[in-house]
């Protein structure tokens, strides 16, 4: 997912859910103000929404087509985005943002039992919003801004393996991590609750709060499943730890889905809040509250795994260790060969010496083999051609690879032998 056309394709889609999703909570808000089912206040979160119906709307036609004006940045429509999750409302007391207000109101409507089509039209809006949120958030995440090459470097270009081995950890306890807390929400956590946090745990309507928390970590579990196969190396798929950085920071830092069944008097992240009601609940756990307080543990853990392999990933380098006969000076293994006989100990012998039986002169034209050099003989060796040693024929001799100039054969050896560069080679 490399190519700005492919970038292009996800601009489109994910502007074109967000302006669906934002035209859709405007007529139902307007239908359900006009009805008086929502308070006056509730007109500053129907601008912020219309806001975010401008934005999507320019950006999706700028990115639509490839003539006139032409847009291709999603931050736009991100930031706007990210105004309706976390922008707060209320801030002591419960926390509560624009998305939060809609998701309060929408239970009330649950309890009340008194459902219109109007209440419909908004929460679906409200589950497209989230939907576009996640396609913006990857665009911007996996884009790589304002680098040498055009991008942020935003990690995930590392090809150091210890690192590699770090994201593929990060996102298949990721994985496991969300999925047990998706199914610990589901299904009861306690032996007295007759259904899971998304439907209470009385089981008499549903959370649409807690409906949108599992949403959230559904598109983790997605994100964490791009990752995963990125660093496994299939070429279409970023391998970057950012964006399951930044969305497990929306169930781990940043204010979000409280617990109905938890009070608190204020702010408390997701984490926090499910933590507190696994506690209210610890003497009369069951497996699922188990999987969901464990879930919960490990998705912290792959969070710190997460950032640990963004710094290294952007930070580490790798340097091979040195080779044993470096490390030993370059000489164990030079000596082990000499004991054995396989490289002559000195100088061509002035003295001569017929070669072995077994040894003969190489055909002559033959080029040589460079092999470690034994050492170097005396400065007083004779240039000419002396006893026990051969010149090569004139017209195909071989040549140094060091120096280009002719070799001459040592018989003593059974080597060719440069006096120029005075070494066997």
């Amino acid at each position: 997912m490399s190519s700005e056309n492919e970038y292009k394709k996800l601009l489109v889609i994910g502007t074109l859910i967000g302006l669906l999703g934002s035209l859709a909570i405007i007529v139902g808000m307007i239908l359900d103000i006009v009805g008086g089912a929502i308070a006056v206040h509730g007109l500053a979160i129907l601008t912020l929404v219309f806001g975010i119906f401008i934005t999507c709307l320019i950006t999706f036609l700028g990115a639509l087509t490839p003539y006139g004006l032409n847009i291709n940045d999603e931050r736009p429509s991100l930031f706007a985005l990210l105004l309706f999750i976390f922008a707060p409302t209320v801030i002591f007391t419960s926390f509560n943002t624009p998305l939060y207000f809609l998701l309060d109101y929408g239970n009330a409507v649950l309890g009340s039992g008194s459902i219109t089509a109007n209440f419909y039209i908004v929460f679906i809006g409200v589950a497209l919003l989230l939907i576009a949120f996640l396609f913006q958030a990857w665009i911007f995440l996996w884009k790589n801004r304002m680098s040498s090459t055009g991008g942020l470097n935003l990690g995930g270009t590392s090809d150091i393996g210890f690192v590699k081995i770090l994201r593929i950890i990060t996102s298949f306890i990721t994985i496991l991590a969300a999925t047990g807390i998706i199914l610990g929400m589901i299904l009861p956590a306690s032996g007295t609750a007759v259904a899971g946090l998304l439907m209470y745990e009385d089981g008499t309507q549903l959370d649409l709060a807690a409906l949108t928390f599992i949403v959230i970590l559904a598109g983790i579990v997605i994100t964490a499943v791009i990752m995963l196969l990125g660093n496994f190396g299939i070429k279409r798929f970023p391998n970057s730890e950012l964006p399951v950085l930044a969305l497990l920071s929306l169930a781990i830092i940043l204010p979000g889905y409280e617990p109905q069944t938890v009070t608190d008097t204020f702010w408390s992240s997701p984490v926090r809040a499910l933590l507190s009601f696994g506690n209210s609940i610890f003497g009369d756990l069951e497996i699922w509250g188990w999987i969901l307080i464990v879930g919960l543990l490990v998705l912290v853990l792959a969070f710190f795994l997460g950032i640990l392999s963004f710094f290294l990933g952007k930070t580490a380098t790798y340097i091979s260790r040195p080779a044993r006969e470096a490390r030993s000076g370059g000489t164990g293994r030079l000596e082990a060969r000499r004991k054995k006989g396989k490289f002559p100990k000195g100088p061509p012998s002035a003295s001569g010496g017929s070669p072995p039986a077994a040894l003969s002169r190489p055909p002559s034209g033959t080029q040589p083999t460079v092999t470690s050099a034994p050492p170097s003989p005396p400065s007083f060796m004779p240039s000419a051609p002396t006893k026990g040693s051969t010149a090569a024929p004139s017209g195909d001799s071989p040549t140094c690879p060091f120096c280009g100039k002719g070799l001459r054969f040592i018989d003593e050896y059974s080597r060719w032998y440069c006096d120029t560069c005075s070494q066997y080679v």
